[in-house]
């Protein structure tokens, strides 16, 4: 069920026209997932309103203007942990572990002021080749006491919505790819996308392996994707296959 939920989701985040269309995808989605709260951050200089972090979120809104007027994205624990360790984690490992600095409790204290818990929650990166510049963060409220715990496993399964919303967003916002993939390049990334291996798509094309592999790298290099899959993930989302 869960996983129908986020594949629809994620097909529905590419078709997304504009940012209300993405507000909506996820605020059903996280609706059915029983999850109160998500934010998506972005911090690149390729999205940017006016310097402050791009924000996708259901937060109380004057969460979001305080978050973007102090700019707390240059001091959210959540996100420097992100930047040591690029990985999903759940928020219970950080609130545990820190050494009780005083502007992280601060954040925290502020954060939790505002109805978010930061005990229950989760920080998911998006998946690109070089430095990490996007996230979804998703909460339970304060107020909903009896809200279902946010686990690692929700974590790992909505690293493919961290994706695809980076991607669909950035391109809404004239981020996308620099240099067009060739016709051979989306081929190669469509018959990837139906589990094809490199060499059954060289039987398929009438070219060899290596000529595929050739040409899925250089795909991969076009789209800043860290692999095949993250490759096949962009495309998809940009409408590239």
């Amino acid at each position: 069920m869960e996983l129908k939920l986020i594949s629809r989701a994620m097909s529905e985040l590419c078709d997304a026209g504009t940012l209300d269309d993405v507000r909506q995808v996820l605020d059903e989605l996280f609706s059915r997932l029983d999850i109160d709260q998500y934010a998506f951050i972005n911090t690149g200089s390729s999205v940017r309103w006016g310097g402050s972090p791009m924000l996708v979120s259901n937060y109380d809104c004057r969460w979001q203007a305080l978050y973007r007027s102090h700019g707390y994205q240059c001091s959210d624990p959540f996100l420097q942990r992100l930047h040591r360790c690029p990985l999903p984690f759940l928020w219970s490992e950080l609130s545990s572990g820190l050494p009780g600095c005083e502007s992280d409790l601060a954040f925290l204290a502020c954060a939790r002021g505002h109805g978010i818990d930061t005990a229950r929650g989760a920080t998911i990166p998006a998946h690109v080749r070089g430095e990490q510049l996007s996230s979804l963060h998703i909460s339970q409220s304060m107020t909903n006491r009896r809200a279902r715990e946010i686990c690692a496993r929700d974590a790992y399964l909505l690293s493919g919505v961290a994706t695809t919303l980076h991607l669909r967003v950035g391109q809404l916002h004239g981020g996308g790819i620099s240099e067009p993939l060739t016709r051979r390049e989306r081929e190669c990334l469509l018959w990837a996308s139906h589990g094809k291996s490199q060499e059954d798509t060289a039987i398929i094309l009438g070219i060899s392996a290596r000529t595929v592999r050739f040409h899925q790298e250089n795909a991969m290099c076009k789209l800043d994707a860290v692999n095949i899959a993250a490759a096949v993930a962009a495309a998809v989302a940009l409408g590239l296959i």
